[in-house]
Parts: C-alpha cells; structure tokens; sequence
C-alpha cells in the first residue's frame, strides 16, 4: 500500500469485508476521492492469512480502462498487461469450431476497440494495492461470520457489529460486502430483512424473495491451468494461442485461452456444460484439483490445437461456477454489496472482474462525496444500487447468452448438428455473439457516473430549498 494520507476526524468508519479486487477496487477509490479536511476512516477484512489469487489470467476491456484512466492508474496496469490497450480496433475473441479432428476452422472474430488485453489476477491485485491509502487498515485471516444492528433507543441502527471465525469483534457505520459469491455481508443482509420482512412461517431458503440471496449452479463446470508458453512451443511454435484470446467451441463445451505474464504462460479453461442442471443447488466441493487424464479425456476427438494444449496441462483445478442473480435489492440500510457479492456471473464475456471495477467506482465516489454524510448514507446507497444492480443483472444475461451460443446450446441458432450450410451459420452465430458484446463500447461508462452525481448533487438543491423555506 503506497500512498500517504492523513486522519483529521473522520465522517463515518467503513468496513470493506474482503480484500479481492472488489474490495481493493473500492478502497482505492475511496483513497482517490475522499475528503482531506474531513476523511472516512476505512477498515478492510480479509479472511486469508495472507494476499491470496484465485483463478489464474484476466481480461480488461474498454470500460474497465476507462475507470482505471478515471483513477489515474492506467499506466501501472497497462505495464502489466500482456497487451496494452491501443483505441484502435483490434481482435477480441477469436470463435473456432474444434470438436472434430478435420474441417476446423476461425469462424468469428470479434474485432474490439482496444481489443483484448489480459494478465495475471495477481498483478491487477499488485496495482490496486499500491494504490490503498496507508492510513487504511488492512486486516488479514478475519473471516466475517455475520454482521449485527446495534440499535439505539428508537430503534434506530447506530452502528454495526462485525463478528468473525476468531471470536473477535468490530464496529462499523457502513458495511461493504465484498466478500465473494460465498458473501457473509450477502447472507446476514438477506436474513435481517427476511427476518423483519417477510412471512415469519416461510424459510429464506424458501422465500420468493430472499431465496435469490442463495448461489445456485449453472450447470458448468470449469477446469482451469497454466499453460507455460516454452512446453506448448515445443509441440507448436505457431499455436494461435500465443497470440489470441480464442475461444475453441464445441456442443456443450469449449475451450478458453489467451496468454498472460507477458506473454509467459497461456492461461487456458476447459468448460463442460449440463444445461439441466441449471438453477440446482450443487452439492459437494466448488474447487478442487484433478488428475490431467480427466482433462484429456473430456476433449478427446477434439482438434490437434486444443489436445496440444491439453497434453501441456500439469496439474489442473476443476471448479464448480455458481451463481447470484436477480438480487431484488444489493443495499439495506448502511449496508451495500458490489462485485460477485451482487452478481456472480458466468465467464463468457470476461464481464465479472470489470463489473466488480465498475461498481467500486460508483459506490466509491458516491461514499467519498462531499455531500455524503452519515445520516445521508442509506440515500447514498439507493443511489448506487439504482444505477449499478440493472446494468449488471443486463450483463449477467449477456454472459449467459454468449455461453449457451459458443456451445451450440442458443435457442435459434447453430445447434452443432451436421448441415451443409454449417459455415453460413455459424457466421450468423458468431454475429449474434458480437451484438452481446457491443454494450463495452456503445454504453458509456461515464454516463454511469453522471447519473449518479447528479442524483447525489440533489440532496445541495434540497438543503437551499430547506433554508430558504426557514
């Protein structure tokens, strides 16, 4: 953590639980904005002993740049990026048709402003912590059981209590759930207003409402590895691989890849689909790591590119991608959700990093912003939750979409099937693909915020109408 501020007296104390990129996001958000004359005091608790990076590459596009240029920490993470962001349009995902060993082939290529550039997860986290304020405290290996109101004498929330695995406990005036799809912040919020909400004889496992509050499978399963670049060089010097994002698609599975650690390793994800399953809730571990034979076994008969990667895989994780979507409300009271927390999503638009990014920057400015004071902080976060929660459950549709179209499973479109316009129609599918990925360009980021500021810049417009009144 690398920039200096100093602690007058503070507005309120906010408490971030979970130091992913969410979290950092926010707090580096909170650091860029926040008011010197009369600062918040921000706490983060990370459930980890230490630093710790799930999940190997990432993807930023247009939007997240945007926010990061917003911040002035563009030049740091285009550094770590494998291929620094150009406007210029350039190849985004390249789609291929690969479950076969003949007539394989590109068969869409989504041409992007900025194009694809990816990286490390660990160094979009280095970024972002160099850019937390050192007068924040960061808290590791504390583990959020659930949060409390302490109420005064009206009723009325003062404040909240945190209560973690330790034993130990913290006070908060603002409470940030970043803590993941496994969200502790998600769970004691939607128990709380279950609780003094809804039908007491109905469980919130069961309620109509709250009931979105728990993670239900998406029917996928992911496996996940590193790929070093040298040992898939060896096999194929002019794999596409070093070169693109691809997308190798097959009937209910398909591959993803694209180089990371400047250009070290290929980060590569094999995905297998039951779209039946849905909805379910899973039972048993989300990740753990498995033998390379199941790898192989999965995508045998698939085209040479994908069994070169395959044969190069060590030691993959299998992961189970779970979802949150539709949450009826992401704050109550002083309590907020942003990142998977809200809107865990399915990877196929490389969406769910920047949309954590771009809620940070949102909730950031707003909770940072000069006409934001304690008792105002409820407004604040309706505010947040107005502008953020429909675009992301937007995108989380998006994402689904995309997913089912590159394993031939869209409603409509190319079902995989043999056909002698095959190649007509996957041409017309990788069109449908590219319209799900026009909102990084044609939404404006920016537009976001002026939304929200000039929401928040009416509580001012209120205050005049008030003293004039008096």
């Amino acid at each position: 953590m690398g920039v200096t501020t100093t602690s007058p007296k503070p507005r309120f104390r906010i408490a971030i639980c979970g130091a992913g990129i969410a979290g950092l996001a926010l707090a580096t958000v909170l650091g860029k904005y926040d008011q010197k004359d009369s600062p918040l005091e921000v706490a983060i608790y990370e459930r980890h002993s230490e630093m710790s990076v799930f999940g190997a590459g990432i993807s930023v596009w247009q939007r997240t740049w945007r926010v990061m240029q917003l911040l002035g920490i563009d030049d740091q993470l285009a550094r770590a990026s494998e291929r620094p962001p150009s406007k210029a349009l350039g190849p985004g995902f390249v789609y291929r048709r690969a479950d076969r060993t003949e007539d394989t082939y590109n068969y869409y290529t989504v041409m992007l402003p900025y194009g694809s550039s990816t990286m490390h997860r660990a160094d979009l986290i280095q970024v972002l912590l160099q850019n937390v304020p050192q007068s924040y405290t960061m808290h590791m290996d504390k583990k959020l059981v659930n949060y409390s109101e302490i109420l005064d004498e009206k009723g009325d929330v003062m404040h909240y209590e945190l209560h973690f695995t330790d034993g130990t406990t913290a006070e908060a005036d603002v409470v940030i759930g970043a803590d993941g799809i496994k969200s502790a912040v998600r769970t004691s919020m939607y128990d709380i207003a279950h609780r003094q909400d809804c039908i007491p004889d109905v469980d919130r496992e069961h309620c109509s409402r709250c009931s979105a509050a728990t993670p239900k499978w998406t029917g996928i399963i992911t496996y996940r590895a590193l790929i070093p670049t040298e040992r898939l060089k060896v096999i194929d010097p002019e794999h596409q691989g070093f070169r693109y994002t691809l997308c190798y698609s097959g009937k209910s599975k398909h591959v993803v890849s694209y180089p990371v650690s400047h250009g070290s390793f290929i980060n590569w994800i094999g995905f297998k689909t039951r779209p039946e399953m849905e909805g379910t809730v899973y039972e048993g571990k989300w990740a753990e790591e498995v033998p390379k034979e199941e790898i192989l076994e999965l995508f045998e008969g698939w085209e040479k590119e994908v069994q070169d990667m395959a044969q190069c895989v060590d030691t993959p994780t299998r992961w189970v991608i779970n979802m949150i979507s539709d949450l009826p409300f992401s704050v109550r009271g002083r309590a907020a959700l942003l990142g998977d927390a809200v809107h865990a999503m399915e990877t196929h638009l490389g969406a769910g990093a920047g949309q954590s990014i771009e809620d940070a920057y949102i909730l950031g400015r707003l909770l940072a912003h000069p006409l934001t004071t304690l008792d105002r902080v409820h407004e604040v976060l309706r505010i947040y939750q107005s502008v953020r929660l429909p675009f992301a459950n937007t995108i989380f549709k998006y994402a689904r979409e995309t997913g089912r179209m590159c394993e031939f499973n869209w409603p409509g479109q190319y079902d995989g099937s043999d056909c002698s316009d095959e190649r007509e129609q996957l041409d017309k599918l990788g069109k449908s693909i590219y319209r799900n990925w026009q909102w990084q360009w044609r939404e404006s980021f920016d537009e976001q915020w002026d939304v929200a500021e000039w929401a928040i810049e009416q509580f001012q417009r209120t205050d005049a109408q008030k003293v004039q009144a008096q």
